[in-house]
């Protein structure tokens, strides 16, 4: 209670809400009204106005479905029927059903009111006019003087009761009523910050996307412009020698020929994932297979070791450095989420079958644990992203997940024409 910032606005109910005040307040009126009925038979009290009466317990059930909507018009009606009901006939406002409304109206006031300044007139004018009144009551109907049988005199001991209740009981309502309004900020607050986590991990996966896509543009640039490169100087050559030694020039000509279909193939397989132009920046030499062991730290933490299996064979340059890129991503999530303490990099080299083409393999495994909010699989990595398009735009295969022994495991396999 002593927290009244309410600066916060908590949004008006809805529509299911609405509809569960409205059934609450028709059975509200039901109860309020059968409980009087039951209460003055067995005080065997009779009522003044019976019709009056009846109808103000039957309205104050009613406005129990304003109490979210308009819940400081609905806590000052059901404080003046109450004071009415009290000022008709004062026995009746012990009625349990009477006593519940009041409370509830005063909870759903602080627990939904989205007017700060009118809440505390509204409530500091509800405690003065109930306790006024009860004052008021005491005053009035002052019994006569009675022998002292307790430690107080009888009458001082009647009221410090009675005022004492009626403190837990309004006060209650409202330090009640302000928890629920509080517990609503804070799942508000929850759910905004938890909208704004997602929106950034968006615009992360975005730009992480995008990046790849740029990475992937300059592969195109490296590996496919040797080709055009090379086209351009044995057609050069040809040009020069095909008069005087028309095989030679021939022999330039089919080298075009292969280079050319070489590069078509590639590019296909490599702007098929692009997104965007990429920058120029990082033109270097591009890393293939030939350079696996460099992601190999035997002396750090966790220990990475490389393993080769099978004999090398000549592998396309686009195969070559997608390899590499998928064994790199797979030993960054190794060292970023596995928690693992050995690593191992293998690459495999298969050589062709009867009926299987030949085939480079790369796998990246850990003894790590591979399960809960660290697992790289669960972890939404853009990484692994990558290495699934990468397998794919290849015709190879790809195993992402942990391993049943333990650990993780990250295997792609790619065919390979030799």
């Amino acid at each position: 209670m002593l927290d009244l910032d309410r600066r916060w606005s908590r949004p008006a109910p809805t529509p299911a809400q609405v509809r569960a005040d409205t059934v609450g307040g028709v059975v509200a009126a039901v109860l309020s009204v059968v409980s009087l009925e039951v209460w003055r038979s067995g005080a065997g009290v009779e009522l003044k106005d019976p019709l009056l009466v009846h109808a103000l317990f039957a309205l104050a059930g009613l406005l129990f479905a304003g109490r979210r909507r308009i819940p400081l018009t609905t806590l000052l009606a059901e404080s003046a029927i109450f004071i009415v009901i009290g000022e008709r006939q004062p026995m009746l406002g012990v009625i349990f059903t009477l006593q519940i409304i009041l409370f509830v109206s005063l909870y759903s006031a602080w627990a939904w009111s989205r007017r700060p300044r009118s809440l505390l007139v509204t409530s500091a004018l509800v405690i003065v006019a109930m306790f006024g009144w009860l004052v008021w009551q005491f005053v009035r109907d002052a019994p006569a003087p009675a022998p002292q049988v307790g430690l107080l005199p009888r009458y001082g001991a009647l009221i410090t009761y009675t005022l004492a209740i009626n403190v837990i009981y309004f006060f209650g309502a409202m330090a009640w009523g302000h928890g629920a309004w509080r517990s609503a900020r804070q799942q508000a607050e929850i759910a905004e910050r938890t909208a704004a986590q997602r929106r950034a991990q968006d615009r992360d996966r975005d730009s992480a996307v995008q990046a790849e896509r740029v990475r992937i543009a300059r592969d195109l640039h490296d590996v496919v412009a040797h080709h055009v490169s090379g086209i351009g100087v044995q057609a050069a050559g040809a040009s020069r020698i095909i008069g005087s030694r028309p095989d030679d020039a021939r022999q330039s000509l089919e080298l075009i020929e292969r280079s050319s279909r070489q590069a078509v193939q590639q590019m296909h397989q490599l702007v098929g994932l692009l997104r965007a132009d990429g920058d120029d920046d990082g033109r270097g030499p591009q890393p293939g297979l030939a350079d696996l062991h460099t992601l190999a730290s035997p002396d750090g933490t966790p220990v990475v070791t490389f393993r080769q299996v099978g004999e090398p064979f000549e592998v396309p340059p686009t195969v070559s450095l997608s390899l590499f890129r998928i064994a790199q991503e797979a030993v960054a999530n190794l060292r970023r989420h596995a928690r693992a303490g050995v690593g191992e990099v293998v690459v495999r080299y298969t050589a062709a079958g009867d009926d299987e083409p030949a085939s480079v393999e790369v796998e990246v495994i850990d003894d790590g644990r591979a399960t809960g909010d660290d697992a790289p699989v669960e972890s939404g990595g853009f990484g692994l992203t990558g290495i699934r398009e990468r397998a794919v735009m290849h015709g190879g295969s790809h195993e992402i997940g942990p391993r049943p022994e333990g650990g993780f495991r990250v295997r792609v396999r790619i065919p390979v024409a030799v």
